[in-house]
């Protein structure tokens, strides 16, 4: 397979990506698409979807092989799975799936396409290798089962976050809403729980400088 695009975002590293697309929506990135695919003929009517599929690679070393049972880190780290039940970065060809909101498509100065989506979770430079619309009628269904990532069975809690304005001033008012979207969603692995563990997060070019009190993440300081 070939790569068609790349993705790029505020976010270099694997630490506060979410674990699913959709759940930061706020969370703000560009589809870049190489010379090759940058056809404008090949977008003509993508504006008419809403939403759009992302084929792509997870950033593992090449030598990483394939796990038959992983552990789900919001299952604890402690529980293992068969890994075609979960979504692990270990697996034969270590693919990914995102659904992300399409925001806006254009043509930049230097010829190339991108589509602007929302709502991701790929790290800056993820290789892409498709994208596809998104069909409700075909790929919506609310109400069957969700095996063990159903909320009643893994708690999808969020916590509160205080960024103080001295702080939330170097980011724009969408990178401010992206952060605390991601921070929300408690980045840290589920067996930590350490008050006084200051935690950093590669965000928008800085290191966000965190910690973590029962349900409350206050942001310390930014480098």
């Amino acid at each position: 397979m070939e790569i068609i695009a790349r993705y790029r975002s505020d976010l270099p590293e694997k630490f506060g990506v979410p674990r699913q697309s959709g759940l930061a929506p706020h969370l703000k990135g560009r589809i870049v698409f190489e010379r090759k695919y940058s056809d404008p003929g090949a977008f003509e009517g993508l504006e008419e979807f809403e939403r759009l599929w992302v084929i792509w690679r997870f950033d593992v070393k090449e030598d990483d092989s394939f796990r038959a049972k992983v552990r789900p880190p919001r299952l604890g780290g402690n529980t293992y799975m068969g890994v075609f039940a979960t979504r692990s970065p270990f697996r034969p060809n270590h693919l990914g799936l995102t659904n992300a909101r399409i925001e806006e498509i254009v043509q930049r100065e230097d010829g190339l396409m991108e589509i602007v989506v929302s709502g991701a979770d790929m790290t800056d430079g993820t290789e892409i290798y498709d994208v596809k619309p998104y069909l409700p009628y075909a790929d919506a269904h609310p109400d069957v089962k969700g095996g063990f990532a159903q909320q009643d069975i893994v708690r999808d809690h969020r916590l509160e976050v205080v960024i103080p304005d001295n702080i939330s001033s170097f980011f724009t008012e969408d990178e401010v809403k992206g952060l605390s979207e991601i921070l929300a969603l408690d980045p840290r692995p589920s067996y930590q729980n350490d008050p006084d563990r200051i935690y950093g997060l590669s965000y928008a070019g800085r290191n966000v400088k965190f910690s973590v009190s029962g349900d409350r993440l206050t942001v310390m300081g930014i480098e």
